[in-house]
């Protein structure tokens, strides 16, 4: 919204209140105030970019209480929250990241400290936080980063925006997410700063992580941190996705754990010790990696979509 000067932001406030509010057509607000209807949809697709309008379909209780129960009591998860399907994957994520920090809302206060993961759908969270109010709280990065990708979703760049949405203060990595072998790992987990910062993880009061999948075309490998080979390979022992590194197969059960060894981040353990794990995910796809996350006992908050988690339901019953 910073990026618009006066006159535009006048008018796009202008625009956006006749059409959203008074109910008038393109045309008619055309008509109105002297332009084409083009300059119309185009003024209105920027009040929803940058947060001038906002739109919220809600899903009704009687579709969404059911399904949220359902696998709140499978899983045996304190808390289910899904919201509507759309057909762009973005709108979708930012479903989720708005009702995921509509809990980080609920839970986080002064002095709380917040574990954060990595990756599109834990980075949306950050961007509606932008939206609450502001506390004193901590967010802690849980793992490290990857410099071969852009787009603020490595856990530091997240832990920050979400910080500094929620006027907090932030810890970062600054390490590789995987070392390339067990030793130079170890040697990280050495250096000060990075023992800190992962202790302080530990302790964390709530953990914000995404669900990887065990694509070939997942976040690690685009990110360059595992190989398409050493993908294949962890496939081969039954892993169907990841939290913070640590993989797991459909069962929930531990899988190639020599990758963990080069995981510089907290562990499975330390994740479950955490008092509220809250998992976002908004892609159908991963469905078969969420039902290893729920099953891994890693997570006790689930966000998603009506569609992902009907999916889950049925592969899960």
């Amino acid at each position: 919204m910073s990026t618009l000067n006066q006159s535009t932001l006048e008018l796009v406030t202008r625009v956006a209140s006749l059409y959203f509010l008074e109910h008038k057509t393109q045309q008619e607000i055309a008509k109105t105030l002297g332009l084409s209807r083009p300059k119309v949809w185009r003024l209105l697709k920027t009040a929803q970019e940058t947060g001038i309008v906002e739109i919220t379909v809600h899903v009704p209780p009687a579709l969404s209480a059911p399904l949220e129960e359902t696998l709140r009591a499978r899983f045996g998860l304190s808390r289910v929250i899904v919201v509507p399907e759309q057909s762009d994957d973005d709108v979708v994520r930012q479903s989720v990241g708005r009702a995921a920090a509509g809990v980080v809302d609920e839970l986080v206060s002064a002095d709380t400290r917040v574990a954060v993961g990595m990756g599109r759908n834990v980075k949306a969270v950050s961007e509606a936080a932008t939206r609450l109010r502001a506390r004193p709280c901590t967010c802690v990065s849980a793992i490290g980063g990857s410099a071969q990708v852009g787009g603020g979703v490595n856990s530091s760049e997240i832990a920050s925006a979400l910080a500094a949405a929620l006027g907090g203060e932030a810890e970062g990595i600054y390490a590789p997410a995987y070392a390339e072998n067990k030793q130079t790992r170890d040697a990280f987990l050495r250096h000060t700063d990075i023992s800190r910062t992962l202790a302080h993880a530990r302790e964390a009061d709530i953990a914000l992580v995404g669900i990887g999948d065990a694509d070939d075309e997942s976040l690690v490998v685009r990110l360059g941190c595992i190989s398409v080979d050493e993908m294949r390979r962890m496939r081969e022992s039954g892993a169907v996705g990841d939290i913070l590194g640590n993989f797991f197969n459909q069962a929930g059960d531990p899988v190639a754990e020599w990758i963990e060894e080069r995981v510089v981040g907290i562990g499975r353990r330390d994740i479950s010790n955490i008092p509220v794990v809250i998992a976002t995910t908004s892609e159908r796809s991963k469905a078969e990696a969420v039902i290893g996350a729920l099953r891994s006992g890693m997570v006790n908050v689930l966000v998603t979509s009506i569609d992902t988690a009907r999916r889950i339901a049925d592969l899960s019953d």
